[in-house]
């Protein structure tokens, strides 16, 4: 009863192992001569205690004004954030507002924001970020850095802050958890089979956008405005994705600051799951299995059905390597914040991925308002 455990937990390590080669193989930054224009464009609903600080921090990028401009898109709040973001593009000729009030049917309102900004944007690179996103004021200038003649799709890399108010530990130990998703990003980007990334922090090029008609037939789900996008780039087009781990590349956002929105984010995160190529969907259910074996011979080694020392055998091999392997992500993306909470995390992380991987089968999400 042992075997499929064991057996799954070779092949997770083997993964591991390739997931290390594939941060080594993430590239530098190569563009230093080309500014091409770039549109920035932020998709806002109920942002008002947000608007203004993720304002500030755009406009203060270190770009050439003339090859810089913004759009942001107020979605159908119901709080002051259209009337501050009218005020702030006043006195900013680069800053177009626009209001969307109604959303088509079958067209998820995100989604719809995006697409109407992207098809009236200047730029030859769409930037994109949320709300809460705060990038360095030297985000655009080295993003762009990462787009050869090849490349269709940069993404990047967006830590949750953990400086106040968020320093609590279950604030660090979200962090880590978030943490994973971009390591995750990071190496199968530098394998050539890029599995996911985040809207908060992700570049392309208006041409790539235009050719896949945008989100296509994935435009009616209310999440995946970055992963699924990326998919069809993957699968439908011959454009290069890169991944910008430079430390100028990273945008902080904030966690979200209650369980309930840890939660429904998480369940979200998960259910997309269901619509990846079948090479990803695989993959995951290989990853949720061996957590949820080796989570049943811990159990059982508890109440004697197993060696006590073949559950902790198990654990303690399978939490080495994804140690292992995050300390090395952690070094290539510039961010060592969490090191000593890899252990407490690790311990964690299987029940973690377990539950969630359950819910995300049986029950819906709230997000924005809605239901998914």
């Amino acid at each position: 009863m042992l075997y499929l455990p064991v057996l799954l937990l070779l092949f997770y390590l083997y993964a591991f192992w390739r997931l290390g080669k594939g941060l080594l193989q993430l590239p530098q930054p190569v563009n230093d001569q080309s500014l091409p224009h770039v549109t920035v464009i932020v998709s806002m609903h109920n942002e008002e205690s947000n608007a203004r600080s993720c304002l500030d921090a755009l406009l203060k990028q270190e770009y050439p004004a003339d090859k810089l401009d913004f759009i942001i898109i107020n979605d159908r709040s119901s709080d002051a954030t259209g009337e501050i973001l009218d005020r702030s593009a006043k006195n900013e000729p680069r800053l177009t507002i626009l209001h969307q009030t109604k959303v088509t049917d079958g067209f998820a309102p995100k989604k719809q924001a995006i697409d109407t900004a992207v098809r009236k944007a200047k730029g030859e690179i769409i930037l994109l970020t949320d709300a809460d996103g705060r990038p360095g004021t030297k985000w655009v200038r080295e993003t762009v850095r990462y787009f050869t003649p090849e490349t269709g799709l940069v993404i990047g890399y967006a830590p949750y802050t953990t400086a106040p108010p968020f320093r609590r530990w279950y604030f660090q130990l979200a962090a880590l958890e978030y943490f994973t998703h971009a390591a995750v990003a990071a190496a199968t980007t530098g394998l050539g089979y890029p599995a996911t990334c985040v809207g908060t922090n992700m570049a392309y090029r208006r041409e790539l956008f235009l050719q896949l008609d945008g989100f296509g037939p994935f435009k009616s789900y209310l999440s995946g405005d970055d992963d699924l996008f990326l998919q069809r780039v993957r699968e439908e087009t011959d454009w290069k994705i890169h991944y910008a781990a430079s430390p100028e590349c990273h945008v902080q956002n904030a966690p979200p600051n209650s369980w309930k929105k840890f939660y429904h984010q998480r369940i979200r995160y998960a259910s997309k799951g269901f619509v990846y190529p079948f090479p990803l969907k695989l993959a995951l259910t290989g990853f949720y299995l061996l957590n949820l074996g080796t989570l049943i011979v811990i159990s059982g080694s508890l109440f004697g059905w197993f060696q006590p020392l073949a559950g902790i055998g198990l654990w303690g091999i399978k939490l080495a390597g994804e140690i292992r392997f995050m300390r090395a992500a952690m070094q290539r993306l510039h961010d060592e914040r969490h090191l000593s909470w890899l252990l407490p995390g690790g311990f964690l992380l299987m029940p973690y991925i377990v539950w969630f991987g359950f819910m995300a089968q049986i029950q819906r999400f709230e997000w924005a308002g809605m239901r998914g």
